[in-house]
């Protein structure tokens, strides 16, 4: 019996490997099988696809025949920019190290659109900025030392001018005529990649707010792949033409995720020609601080919808304050174009001539009026992001270079974290929970609490701010001293009172405040 055992062990090792065989090779087979499968059907679908009557994808085929024509054709006026500048002055401490590695210059790269065959070339005023050295790589490979002819950073243009023959001028389109949906390609030269093309869609048009220091945005957004490096390259239209220059990407991570802007080739066409020309960039200048109208302000100001840009200041001795335009007017048309948006009444202002008399309409206490306006030039250091300190306009030889202050009148408000109140309770307090905010009548103590100006008396001071509330939205902050109510004088919280009726609160209430010694006005509103 014991002498059985071996082989016994013996055969089941053979079967084993005889089974783990014909496994591996089923396996196999079962590989082979699906690799058949998937292979027939792709077969099955080229067939397919060479079967399809040429009527049918006779579409397809233009569009993607019509992209290739675009690319081939626009191609030679794209360059490729390397712009250096000599390095910056380091700390002493730190000088030793960058002479013995030798860090070299700064190096930044762009690119461009040449639009005139004599050598212009437009491109972002950021990619040339700060350059010591630019020098302009041809879709040919030619390359050429480039000079900065102008620049403009308030709309982040700039013209470059090479001296070179046998040049391809790329032509400019209408961008009024673009519309969200319309076809793009973008080309330039992302990643040092030179003369890159990719495509996309016009995703929206009059972008804005974009968190760049360029005061002229009213962009167009795309979703065609923009990376670093296709800054000031042609975003271009299904005609071959250029209807944007694009400048900047909202990304997280650094390179493209779907966000794109560039600027409209209409606003490029007037800039670079006065570049171009070597003429002064002068703008418009009204000298009103601005809002856009949403639909709680056209409530409030008995506007029938949400349309214009309503004044919430007016600087001293400014255009605007010599003309009689008031805080509260709502801008509606400059001459006979109609102001749809903040950034559109900047643009129109900005290019009148300065010394032109023209006609603004505005709404004012529920009538249309014309008020005649004679523009003048912009201030120096004048910022379309400034407050309203910034809209004096002093004598040319008092004014300053220095940077402009930041948005509005509120940049100094204190911040809260999420879940807090803003403020604090001092003496009896009006709750107005549904507004979410509270105030009280303006005491000696809480005068010194809230250091209020020695000339405020009367009125209402906010004490406590609630930030998930509407009042919190519409800017009320602790310390403002509420003195108006829909043009009603208010003196103390009883007479605040009066006004906050359910149907008031609905249709919005018009307040003025007082706040740091400034004027300030907001809407009212519950959601």
């Amino acid at each position: 019996m014991q002498s059985a055992k071996p082989w016994r062990n013996a055969l089941l090792a053979v079967l084993t490997i005889s089974a783990t065989i014909l496994v591996i090779e089923q396996s196999q087979l079962l590989e082979r099988a699906a690799y058949a499968l998937e292979r027939g059907r792709l077969e099955a679908n080229f067939d397919h696809l060479k079967e399809i009557p040429d009527a049918d994808i006779e579409g397809l085929e233009k569009v993607s025949q019509g992209f290739a024509v675009v690319a081939e054709t626009v191609k030679p006026a794209v360059v490729y920019i390397d712009a250096v500048a000599k390095r910056v002055e380091v700390d002493p401490q730190m000088e030793e190290l960058f002479r013995r590695y030798d860090f070299g210059p700064a190096r930044g790269t762009g690119s461009g659109a040449i639009f005139d065959d004599r050598g212009y070339i437009v491109t972002n005023n950021h990619v040339v900025a700060d350059a010591d050295a630019v020098r302009v790589t041809l879709a040919d490979g030619r390359r050429f030392n480039a000079d900065v002819v102008g620049t403009d950073p308030k709309t982040d243009l700039a013209v470059l001018k090479i001296n070179a023959d046998r040049l391809h001028a790329a032509r400019f389109g209408d961008s009024e005529k673009v519309r969200v949906g319309h076809l793009v390609l973008a080309i330039g030269s992302p990643f040092r990649l030179g003369h890159s093309v990719s495509h996309g869609i016009i995703s929206a048009i009059g972008r804005s707010d974009v968190n760049v220091d360029i005061d002229y945005q009213d962009w167009f957004q795309t979703d065609a792949a923009i990376n670093p490096g296709n800054s000031g390259g042609p975003l271009i239209n299904s005609r071959g033409e250029i209807i944007g220059i694009n400048t900047a990407i909202a990304t997280e991570s650094g390179a493209n995720q779907g966000v794109a802007f560039a600027i409209p080739s209409n606003i490029v066409k007037d800039i670079v020609g006065k570049l171009q020309s070597g003429k002064e960039i002068v703008r418009g200048y009204l000298g009103v601080q601005i809002e856009q109208v949403d639909p709680r302000i056209a409530s409030a100001f008995g506007l029938a919808e949400a349309e214009g840009v309503l004044v919430r200041g007016v600087g001293q001795d400014t255009p605007a304050d010599k003309a009689g335009i008031r805080p509260e007017d709502i801008i509606l048309a400059i001459g006979n174009r109609r102001v749809t948006t903040r950034e559109r009444l900047q643009h129109l202002i900005a290019r009148i001539e300065p010394g032109t008399n023209t006609d603004i309409t505005v709404w004012r206490k529920g009538h249309e009026i014309v008020v005649q306006t004679r523009i003048q030039a912009q201030p120096r250091g004048f910022s379309t992001t400034g407050s309203l300190r910034d809209l004096v306009s002093p004598p040319e030889s008092t004014r300053s270079n220095r940077p402009p202050e930041s948005i509005g009148a509120m940049r100094e408000l204190p911040q809260e974290r999420p879940g807090e109140t803003l403020g604090g309770n001092t003496g009896p307090a009006r709750v107005f929970r549904d507004l979410g905010f509270e105030a009280s009548t303006v005491t000696p103590e809480l005068s010194k609490k809230y250091d209020l100006p020695d000339e405020i008396i009367n009125g209402v001071i906010v004490t406590r701010v609630y930030p998930t509330g509407d009042a919190y939205e519409s800017g009320l902050r602790p310390g403002q001293v509420i003195t108006m109510a829909n043009d009603k004088q208010v003196n103390n919280i009883a007479e605040f009172e009066q006004h906050l009726t359910p149907e008031a609160i609905r249709k919005g209430i018009r307040i003025h405040m007082k706040w740091r010694g400034s004027d300030q006005f907001t809407v009212l509103i519950s959601k």
